[in-house]
């Protein structure tokens, strides 16, 4: 695979993240050294069923001669899209990697590290905003930015060929929870000191005005928890420290217990609570095997399944399969999380079934039970008024709000040849203040499933598709061995497919189609099975498309019986 670098340039390669959501991770190179920025997954869409994850093959460094050229890896904050492909990373190059992050990050790392199984060594150095590492001739230094995890960092990237300026996911959210503020003050004296390239969040371009403050969800949580007479269920991200330590303390206030529900999110919180970033007061928090023993009016529980996933906590208690939890008429539930773009028929499943339980359900649409943890529109005329880069190459969004975040920093006063939007496997040069694209290299995605973390290959993710969409009909043949005979009659089975196995007729014209062709192939391909099963395959493939206008899974099974058996 060709890949040319000119000596003395800044060379950006977004691995993931761009044009899409999920898979966040950028190389930047100058000379002989380089740094990878984040390592994310995607979550799989509703057609990619059995897949867990969805990471880049990061092998494609190895191909383009890069990989040794990888000092450390630098992560902004800890959301699965931006931290959850370390490990795939460090397998796939086969080395050991330094991974830079600050507390709360490098916690999460080590939890997803430990669920991994690999020999590699990670070395996690924890970082601070303020911070600046080198990295040869690259330095980078580290500014504090909100957004909805804590401790999240934007990235100036310092060479001899120019600064590129990386913002990482962010919102200007000026009464954070924690108290930690937007770095105001570092991004301008940047933007005072000269950036040649800014990249930057594109998440809300779409949304006018300014994202609201994390504190609003506070103010209506607790008036929501405080009119409730009976149990509270809310359902939110398990990273979400701001939004459960909010609900933490207005539990305290209300004389109320809390019970954490489900893995991801007891994981996350152990991490916050042994760093210190979740404050519990004494005798708030319950587990799961005190929650009979608990008042209904006294109980609040947190879940994870804000996105309809259905083996999440909450969808197993709305389908009544988790012992310690029941909905009862009148008890409230809060979806405190925005919906991703394609699971919303997942989650109006969850709100539907909510309704018909007679419980009080509250979600983004109708309250002010979420914000966002990405800047809208005027935040991100903030930003680029602030740093008033050179040029401009919009992130993290799919197609359509990349361009909207390119014509926003021409509306700022960027010539159009000065903006860039680029694809996943785009490599961007900055040489003499100017960026422009100088080549692209394909970057494949890797589908992973179950907790084995093993990588599904291509025909089996479309062999799943076709069984989900068109279904199964599995074709068995007891055949003589020595007079390669037909013993019996040919057993045909259904699944997920419209033709029903009672359908007698046509299950008999089927049966005849698989006799008459056996026959005819015996007298050719006689005793060789595997030249007449894909035949048969194929003629019952012709039928039901002739027929019925359906693509089904056809698998034809031939069992042998010894002739002396028969007798």
């Amino acid at each position: 695979m060709a890949y040319n670098y000119n000596p003395d340039t800044l060379q950006i390669l977004p691995i993931g993240g761009v044009g899409e959501f999920g898979m966040n991770a950028t190389l930047y190179r100058y000379n002989d050294t380089a740094i990878l920025v984040d390592a994310g997954v995607m979550f799989p869409d509703t057609d990619q069923p059995g897949v867990n994850l969805i990471v880049p093959d990061y092998t494609v460094l190895n191909e383009v001669g890069v990989s040794g050229l990888i000092a450390g890896a630098v992560i902004t904050h800890g959301h699965e899209d931006h931290i959850g492909g370390v490990p795939f990373l460090c397998r796939d190059l086969d080395r050991d990697m330094d991974i830079y992050g600050t507390r709360l990050t490098c916690g999460f790392i080590r939890k997803r590290l430990e669920e991994h199984r690999f020999n590699h060594k990670v070395e996690l150095h924890e970082v601070a905003a303020g911070d600046t590492l080198s990295f040869g001739e690259i330095k980078v230094h580290l500014l504090r930015v909100t957004h909805s995890i804590v401790d999240c960092v934007a990235l100036v990237i310092e060479t001899p060929a120019g600064t590129a300026f990386h913002t990482g996911d962010f919102k200007v959210d000026q009464t954070p929870i924690d108290g930690k503020n937007f770095d105001f003050a570092g991004f301008a004296e940047w933007g005072r000191r000269g950036i040649n390239l800014l990249l930057s969040d594109s998440t809300n371009i779409a949304k006018e005005g300014y994202t609201l403050s994390e504190r609003t969800v506070g103010d209506s949580l607790r008036a929501i928890i405080k009119a409730s007479r009976q149990k509270v269920i809310v359902a939110c991200f398990s990273s979400h420290i701001h939004r459960i330590q909010q609900i933490v303390t207005i539990a305290k206030e209300l004389n109320r217990r809390v019970v954490l529900l489900g893995r991801s999110l007891e994981n996350s919180m152990s991490v916050a609570r042994q760093l210190g970033y979740l404050k519990v007061p004494a005798g708030v928090m319950a587990n799961k095997e005190e929650i009979r023993d608990i008042p209904e009016h006294r109980l609040i529980i947190i879940t994870t399944g804000s996105q309809g996933e259905p083996m999440s906590a909450l969808s197993r208690i709305v389908r009544g399969e988790t012992k310690q939890v029941e909905i009862y008429p009148g008890d409230t539930i809060i979806i405190s999380a925005k919906t991703i773009p394609g699971n919303e028929k997942s989650v109006m499943r969850i709100i539907n079934s909510l309704y018909r339980m007679e419980a009080e359900v509250h979600y983004e649409e109708i309250s002010e039970v979420h914000v966002s943890g990405h800047a809208s529109r005027e935040e991100l005329k903030l930003v680029f008024s602030l740093l008033m880069p050179h040029n401009f190459v919009p992130i993290h969004g799919d197609r359509m709000q990349l361009v909207h975040h390119a014509a926003l920093a021409k509306e700022m006063g960027l010539e159009r040849r000065r903006v860039a939007v680029v694809d996943s496997g785009d490599i961007l040069e900055l040489a003499g203040d100017r960026v422009r694209k100088i080549d692209s290299i394909e970057v494949n995605r890797r589908f992973i499933e179950g907790d084995r973390f093993e990588e599904l290959e291509d025909i089996a993710l479309r062999d799943r598709r076709r069984l989900s969409e068109d279904g199964l009909i599995v074709v068995t043949l007891l055949v003589d061995e020595t007079s390669a005979e037909l013993v019996g009659d040919v057993e045909v089975i259904t699944r997920g497919f419209l033709l029903l196995s009672d359908d007698e007729e046509e299950m008999a014209q089927i049966r005849d189609r698989v006799r008459r062709r056996f026959s005819e192939l015996k007298r050719k391909d006689r005793l060789n099975w595997e030249a007449v099963r894909p035949k048969i395959r194929s003629a019952l493939r012709s039928y039901f498309r002739k027929r019925m206008n359906s693509f089904p899974v056809v698998l034809p099974i031939i069992l042998t019986v010894p002739g002396e058996k028969r007798k």
